[in-house]
């Protein structure tokens, strides 16, 4: 490919030395040359980068002191990038060799693309898991029941659209990141495109779905809820606002009749409770987010609603999988 773009790998990485060696290996076979690989280490207390820096002098590694949140630790690789495309990947997956040449030639095809979807499969490569997931109105995963809306595990994205939406939210730390990120992308007009030349194998915790019961950790549900508040008083007008919030607070009513009746008090408590307090003690920093995101905006919320799922993805969850099973897991936020 003449005059090839340049594209910036940006893998973010916590404690993730024993996925690293297969990652990187998988991106020195890559047929696309023109390309900077960036990791952003997230203080990881393992040796992941010595490890790093030993083995592969081609990677640009960033080490944060602290645990800041994937989204956060995303917007710093972004910010020492130099690529036409930003390519943000998960730590746990191995790329085929041509993914680069399919994404960016994708892209380049229609400057209406704002972000391109891989085809991904388990990490041996026996099982298909998707091109991504579709989500419900509230802005909650729905498996692939509706429309594409975010990439699961890779996100390829237009720099320039990156810097149009202002990154990542650095506030919404882990879980709902990428959707977040996808709707504004989708606010602005821009199309969230599947390509199923470019794939690659994942690590992926989506191979769950199906499995008759599973388990969850009250720090995950807690981060989840909190950040799905927010994705929603930030993107949704403020006239489907308040509607919206009347269906939300409905079904979380349901929900948590559910849990109390199965005396899970105390995930009642340090999930949903603490996650609506959160919310509460930073809203005003949510809705002057809020009122940036509603300024730029391009498209309507008549126009979003169709690229969301009917389903709502709580019920479909309780469907397919029952209800989880609760691990304490607590850390510092």
């Amino acid at each position: 490919m003449q005059d090839s773009p340049l594209v910036s790998i940006i893998i973010v990485n916590y404690n993730g030395r024993k996925y690293l060696e297969n990652c990187f290996n998988s991106l020195r076979k890559m047929n696309y040359k023109n390309f900077e690989v960036i990791l952003v280490d997230n203080g990881s207390e393992d040796d992941s980068v010595d490890f790093v820096k030993n083995r592969y002098h081609e990677v640009i590694v960033l080490p944060i002191g602290d645990n800041l949140g994937l989204a956060c630790a995303s917007n710093r690789g972004a910010q020492a990038s130099k690529g036409s495309y930003l390519f943000f990947l998960n730590n746990d997956t191995i790329v085929d060799q041509n993914i680069i040449n399919a994404l960016v030639e994708k892209a380049e095809s229609d400057p209406k693309i704002g972000v391109c979807a891989c085809d991904v499969f388990t990490y041996d490569g026996k099982d298909k898991i998707g091109m991504g997931l579709s989500c419900d109105r509230f802005g909650y995963p729905c498996g692939n029941l509706g429309p594409l809306f975010y990439p699961d595990a890779a996100i390829f994205i237009r720099r320039s659209v990156f810097d149009e939406i202002s990154g990542f939210d650095d506030k919404l730390f882990l879980y709902g990141e990428d959707r977040d990120l996808c709707w504004r992308v989708l606010l602005q007009g821009y199309r969230i495109e599947p390509v199923k030349e470019a794939f690659f194998r994942h690590d992926s915790a989506c191979t769950m779905i199906g499995m008759v019961k599973y388990k969850s950790n009250i720090w995950k549900r807690y981060l989840g809820e909190r950040n799905l508040i927010r994705s929603m008083l930030k993107n949704y007008s403020t006239s489907w606002l308040f509607f919206m919030l009347f269906q939300y607070f409905i079904l979380s009513m349901a929900e948590l009749g559910l849990l109390l009746a199965r005396g899970e008090f105390k995930v009642v408590r340090q999930a949903y409770i603490k996650a609506y307090a959160w919310n509460i003690k930073n809203f005003p920093n949510t809705w002057d987010e809020h009122k940036r995101i509603q300024r730029i905006r391009k498209v309507s919320d008549w126009f979003m609603r169709k690229q969301m799922a009917r389903q709502i993805g709580k019920v479909q969850v309780l469907k397919w999988m029952g209800i989880p099973e609760f691990e304490a897991k607590v850390y510092k936020v």
